[in-house]
């Protein structure tokens, strides 16, 4: 019997998405194999069998088949591999999570699916997918297939609505959800998803939810008395939505306001460090190709000073390590 397919593109929450959506049905008796990208640490993490990475030797193994005789990118063959895994492995559901885009993307090579969804869409990678909202917008529907049931995020803009509605597609607004501190729009969207796809939402199914612990999205870590909250968030929106929901777990936990230590890649948003208060902000610098250049207003350091300094400083800190996927690595590299 074919594995049924659940496909994800958008801006943000692409990855909470699919992470929320595999955790309900691997708690609800079903085989899932999942496709999440970027890695933080290692390759395997992409391709996860009901959450857990594939084996380094058997990634290898994947890798050497799909690129006889082919000139892949390292995404196009993670893609293959992933779907070599998820065949031998005879999955019951498989959930896809789009790298940039849609249409064009590796991942949408697949035809025949049984449920799409759009998170939340917003000016981003430009010189790839288009200036426009629109043009962003008709790229990720390109994952979209006739007949297929589509949802979306309840805070898209009118201009994606009008988007999707001039494309012909019919399409569900998923309203969002509190379940621990997972973003609320994409909690949301996996909901709805997972009753989409007949799984019952009982006290079992969201209690496994909302212990699931996502690599890089409000992860958070310990540090003798001090709190890191790592979070791979990178547009202005997911950065609004992160420090919504950390202030909420300060006030929660008793802990004292945040220091924000950001980065953000050249190829994205260089303004994002403003949305947080001067004075409780650091920039991070990293030795990393597409690394940018820092702010003037910003103090610098990076994380392995700042790791140090916390290991002597005895009052209890929150810290939260955001702006890249990047940022991520290096903390959990030096932790």
């Amino acid at each position: 019997m074919r594995a049924k397919v659940v496909h994800i593109a958008g801006s943000k929450g692409k990855g909470t998405v699919a992470w929320l959506i595999s955790e309900g049905l691997r708690a609800s008796g079903f085989k899932v194999g999942l496709f999440s990208s970027p890695f933080i640490l290692s390759e395997e993490e992409m391709i996860r069998i009901n959450g857990v990475s594939i084996p380094r030797k058997r990634l290898d193994d994947y890798l050497e088949k799909v690129q006889i005789g082919k000139e892949l990118s390292e995404f196009e063959a993670l893609t293959e591999a992933a779907f070599l895994c998820f065949e031998e492995e005879e999955c019951d559901y498989i959930i896809l999570e789009c790298g940039w885009g849609g249409k064009m993307d590796a991942t949408n090579r697949i035809e025949k699916k049984d449920l799409t969804i759009l998170t939340h869409i917003e000016l981003e990678h430009m010189e790839v997918l288009g200036d426009t909202l629109k043009k962003i917008t008709l790229e990720k529907l390109g994952i979209c297939r006739p007949g297929v049931p589509l949802l979306t995020a309840s805070s898209q803009d009118a201009a994606v609505m009008q988007t999707i509605e001039d494309a012909g597609f019919k399409v569900e607004i998923a309203p969002s959800a509190e379940l621990n501190y997972h973003n609320p729009e994409s909690t949301g969207l996996a909901l709805f998803a997972l009753e989409k796809l007949g799984v019952v939402l009982d006290s079992k199914i969201l209690d496994a939810l909302a212990k699931l612990i996502i690599p890089g999205r409000f992860e958070v870590l310990k540090m003798d008395e001090h709190v890191l909250i790592l979070d791979g968030a990178h547009t202005y929106d997911s950065i609004r939505s992160l420090e919504g929901r950390v202030l909420t777990y300060a006030q929660e936990h008793g802990l004292p306001l945040p220091l924000w230590a950001i980065h953000t890649l050249k190829d994205k948003p260089k303004d994002l460090w403003t949305l947080f208060p001067i004075g409780r902000t650091v920039w991070l610098e990293l030795d990393h190709p597409r690394a940018s250049t820092p702010p003037d207003q910003l103090p610098k350091t990076t994380v392995e000073q700042l790791l140090s300094e916390l290991k002597l400083e005895e009052t209890p800190k929150l810290v939260v390590f955001t702006g890249s996927f990047r940022v991520v690595a290096e903390v959990r590299k030096g932790f």
